[in-house]
């Protein structure tokens, strides 16, 4: 049997991957739950659930966020990664970026009896360049 570390940084991989490819299209984002738990929570965001998750998913549909992993941190005793991503805002018609900025993000994670392993709660710590995070509010429709 694998280590539970081997599966976290696979699974936590193949969750960005699917998130830039299906989670920010209506016709796809269904195949999130294979990621997000029911009761998957940004309390910072004030969201409270994966189906809100998925509507604030869809509230922009102009701009794709492609996220990039720079760097990742297993806590397999507490079922945490933390993450430094790259993400950029990139226009869905013409390609061009739009805007470019690195965050740090905590998961929470619950793995069950089958080993599945889900989301459950997130915590974003953005790059802290007022003018980036205030287009990338301006972007996203976030608090709209």
């Amino acid at each position: 049997m694998k280590p539970l570390y081997d599966d976290i940084v696979r699974f936590f991989e193949e969750y960005v991957a699917a998130y830039c490819e299906y989670g920010q299209n209506e016709k796809t984002i269904k195949v999130m739950d294979k990621y997000y738990a029911p009761d998957l929570s940004f309390p910072d965001d004030r969201v409270t659930g994966r189906e809100q998750w998925y509507r604030r998913c869809l509230n922009h549909p102009d701009v794709l966020d492609k996220l990039s992993i720079e760097h990742i941190i297993v806590d397999e005793k507490k079922n945490e990664v933390a993450a430094i991503l790259r993400t950029e805002a990139v226009n869905r018609a013409t390609g061009t970026i739009l805007l470019e900025l690195r965050m740090m993000a905590l998961y929470k994670l619950r793995i069950d009896e089958n080993r599945d392993i889900k989301i459950t709660g997130v915590r974003i710590f953005l790059q802290s360049e007022p003018e980036k995070v205030a287009r990338l509010a301006q972007l996203y429709r976030i608090g709209m």
